[in-house]
């Protein structure tokens, strides 16, 4: 039985999407059924983000934090046509191809991160490069490292490094001298590990793992140790505060939609009601 819209409050069509009912205010057999199932599913679908950024920012990275530690759908794909917010990437001072970049993203669903933020001495300094950034693009800039977060220590790698704390070593100020500390056949296992979890994940590893005479820190609690240093859950706020705005770029894209479906002919006294409907929860 089809549901009759115009005995329905004016939130009604985006309930109905959310439920995945929107089709139901058709018959079975209507040729406009499809297409409000579709336009349904494109509402009602998980937050999509488009990350952007220059070659070699970490955009690929990013992706991966995203998904991993905040459950979020994110891509780096050159179509962003599905893009709820942007997350663009910078990994210093902002150059021309990041302004214009910016320049073509909706500012109020764009969040930008200095990715890369372990690279730099300690956090307080990465703090101030990010601010110096967002000063010149006159936006909020979040510290992130998105290999920290993304880490994923392994049992041997875990072994590794506690015989090094365990031997007192300690991250050189220079990555090149960590690769060479060692006995040659540790050479590559040293580089395994610097290439993973970087400079700083080493650090913080030694430091962690020095501290642990009972071994109690495992794999996982070093990788949650990384994660929360890694300044990625800093993006989850910024996320919430655009999701009214998100809401009413898919409303609007709903009502583009029905427009068309009623435009067509079929079934209008149906959908014409939802229109109606859309236009009073917009103007409340």
């Amino acid at each position: 039985m089809a549901v009759d819209p115009s005995t329905m409050p004016a939130q009604a069509p985006a309930r109905l999407a959310e439920s995945g009912r929107l089709a139901d205010v058709v018959a079975p057999d209507s040729p406009a059924r499809a297409e409000l199932a579709d336009a349904a599913r494109r509402y009602a679908r998980p937050l999509q983000i488009h990350v952007s950024g220059r070659v070699g920012s970490g955009r690929a990275t990013c992706v991966r934090a995203l998904g991993e530690r905040l459950s979020v759908a994110a891509s780096s794909d050159r179509d962003d046509r599905d893009a709820d917010l942007w997350l663009h990437v910078l990994t210093g001072p902002p150059r021309g191809a990041d302004t214009d970049m910016l320049a073509r993203l909706p500012a109020d669903r764009t969040i930008v991160v200095l990715n890369k933020a372990d690279t730099h001495r300690d956090r307080f300094v990465a703090a101030e490069v990010a601010g110096r950034c967002a000063e010149q693009i006159d936006r909020t800039v979040i510290p992130v490292s998105a290999l920290l977060a993304c880490t994923a220590v392994t049992d041997a790698e875990l072994g590794f490094l506690r015989g090094l704390a365990r031997a007192g070593e300690m991250m050189p100020a220079m990555a090149g001298a960590f690769l060479t500390a060692g006995p040659d056949d540790e050479r590559s296992l040293r580089a395994a590990v610097l290439r993973r979890i970087d400079r700083a994940g080493i650090e913080v590893a030694l430091d962690l793992l020095a501290a642990d005479p009972d071994d109690a820190v495992d794999a996982a609690m070093l990788d949650r140790e990384l994660w929360q240093r890694s300044g990625i859950d800093d993006v989850i706020t910024p996320i919430r505060e655009r999701v009214g705005v998100v809401r009413r770029w898919r409303l609007a894209e709903l009502r583009t939609r029905l427009e068309i479906i009623a435009a067509r002919g079929h079934d209008r006294d149906a959908v014409e009601p939802l229109l109606r409907q859309l236009a009073e929860s917009e103007a409340a």
